[in-house]
């Protein structure tokens, strides 16, 4: 009998290793890092050293923002001369499978969805607060819009790498034509912005559409966030718990300002639907990002895919340069970032911090925006530099003042760190381009369309609230 007890217990024990593998590779974890240290201590007394892996997205790397990190990676070698830093290249889509087996790197990438799922549902990423003063990192130094990307209850937990504000492509010989001249170095007030926009539209006399002023994505929460803001009003109440975009007058007057737009013709909503007399309306309006030609303003662009854009331009002999997106009464200027978080499981958590954090020293952002696949440092004190605007010798006379302009204006670019994800799935891309196509269409109309979404919204977040 006995015999017999022995065998099955060891079947069972073959059986749980064959079946729940996860489980087995997670007691090889070490322990859970809190991320706290003596904010007394300087750098030299957190004994920063040891090896470390640092893993990067290459799911779209090219070769020169590879180069970039590694050369991060070379500069933090030399400032911190015990450490030794090994890049690897890993699909972003197996970060999750491999925290759950422990073998992402002490530092990845991340952007900011990523990090509100690895930090609520895997409880994978160490806080970085702590090592700020220890490490001597100037705060003030840093963009605020980038910075907040990376926080949740009230800490850092991914450290962007670079900041992204919106801003528009224009094409110089249609405004030339129009004779329009204006401040690319300025931020155009609305109301005269829209005039440029309503003077460049050329509408045929059977109502379509031949030449546009702005094509922008309404649907994109980069976008929509800026116009629902643009009155002073805000479409989310974080103190009680609510989305409030129909209570606010406000919030429904930006709204209408891009439904009145796309029903002028001076405003193509790019990614959207069409059907009726509103495709009959944009029928020689190339629905895509190739549509400069025949669109004065293009939506905003990152600076990691200049070179395309700029190409685009260029291949068919237009003349083109960047402004900022224009001012609405209330100004303010979407900023996402991406960037790099630290395994709460690494067995060098104190040199893993001092790299991630690396990030917002200048010799990291030089070291990584020097290179032809870096973007746009995220320090005031370098955004004058010339050093991180070397996409192309041909390029050197672009408005690239624009990437770093209204920096102190920047809000969140994405949803999920302004409410909880559950509420930021009724809020997503794909639900608002759905409800943007409904009305577009006319099978909604804007104010019941919007008010379901903001009770859907609601009820998920008193959901979670109880």
């Amino acid at each position: 009998m006995k015999k017999h007890f022995g065998l099955t217990i060891r079947i069972i024990c073959l059986c749980l290793a064959v079946l729940l593998p996860a489980g087995v590779a997670s007691c090889k974890k070490a322990k859970v890092q809190t991320g706290e240290v003596d904010q007394n201590l300087t750098s030299e007394e957190l004994d920063i050293r040891g090896s470390i892996l640092f893993t990067v997205d290459n799911s779209a790397a090219t070769e020169e923002m590879m180069a970039g990190v590694r050369a991060v990676a070379g500069a933090f070698m030399s400032d911190y001369p015990n450490t030794r830093v090994r890049v690897e290249g890993s699909n972003r889509s197996t970060f999750a499978a491999r925290i759950s087996s422990g073998d992402i790197g002490d530092v990845f990438w991340c952007d900011e969805n990523d990090v509100c799922n690895y930090h609520f549902n895997h409880q994978a990423l160490m806080p970085l607060d702590s090592y700020i003063k220890p490490l001597n990192i100037d705060m003030g130094d840093v963009y605020t819009g980038a910075i907040e990307c990376g926080k949740y209850d009230g800490r850092l937990y991914m450290v962007p790498r670079n900041i992204g504000l919106v801003t528009l492509m224009y094409n110089a010989d249609i405004l030339e034509a129009e004779g329009i001249r204006f401040d690319n170095s300025v931020a155009t007030d609305w109301e005269t912005f829209k005039g440029y926009c309503r003077q460049v539209t050329h509408i045929s006399e059977d109502g379509v559409v031949e030449q546009a002023g702005l094509s922008i994505r309404l649907w994109w929460d980069v976008i929509w966030q800026m116009f629902f803001r643009a009155y002073g009003g805000e479409w989310v109440d974080q103190k009680n718990h609510r989305i409030t975009i129909t209570d606010s007058a406000e919030v429904m007057r930006g709204i209408q300002e891009m439904y009145d737009g796309v029903m002028e013709g001076w405003l193509f909503p790019l990614g959207q639907s069409f059907s009726g007399d509103l495709a009959h309306k944009f029928s020689k309006i190339p629905n895509s990002d190739d549509n400069f030609t025949k669109v004065a303003f293009l939506n905003c662009i990152s600076f990691t895919y200049l070179d395309a854009y700029g190409k685009m331009y260029d291949d068919v002999n237009v003349e083109w340069d960047f402004c900022p997106f224009p001012a609405f009464e209330n100004h303010t200027v979407s900023a996402g970032a991406t960037g790099y978080v630290v395994y709460n499981r690494t067995s060098n958590p104190n040199a893993a911090a001092a790299l991630a954090l690396y990030f917002l020293t200048e010799h990291g952002q030089r070291a990584y925006h020097g290179q032809l696949g870096g973007d746009v440092p995220l320090l005031h004190s370098l955004a004058e530099d010339d050093f991180w605007k070397n996409k192309s010798s041909l390029w050197e006379d672009k408005n690239y003042a624009a990437f770093v302009s209204y920096t102190e204006n920047t809000r969140p670019a994405t949803v999920i760190v302004q409410c909880p994800f559950e509420v930021r799935d009724v809020l997503s891309n794909e639900k608002m381009t759905a409800l943007w196509n409904s009305i577009l269409s006319g099978r909604v109309d804007i104010q019941s369309g919007f008010e379901r979404m903001q009770q859907q919204a609601n009820e998920k977040w008193a959901l979670i609230a109880n």
